[in-house]
């Protein structure tokens, strides 16, 4: 699946945990998705793609977590 797939993903990323905290609870890796609007995040769970990658994806992870929020600026 590609970002233009769901027009709605802004930005996705990843990477591998590197805290020194030790305080992952055995989480290794984050993927983040940046999304327009929380409509979108409905679109996108919806999109037959991401069904599709989502369940070939998750037959090879351990445990996963899921957060949905909106995001609040700091300015500091």
């Amino acid at each position: 699946m590609f970002e233009s797939d769901v027009f709605e993903l802004c930005l996705a990323k990843w990477g591998k945990d590197v805290s020194i905290e030790n305080m992952h609870q055995g989480f290794t890796h984050v993927f983040e998705s940046t999304f327009e609007s929380v409509e979108g995040i409905a679109e996108y769970v919806s999109h037959p793609a991401h069904v599709e990658f989502s369940n070939l994806f998750l037959l090879h992870l351990e445990k996963v977590i899921v957060f949905d929020y909106k995001p609040i600026t700091v300015h500091l």
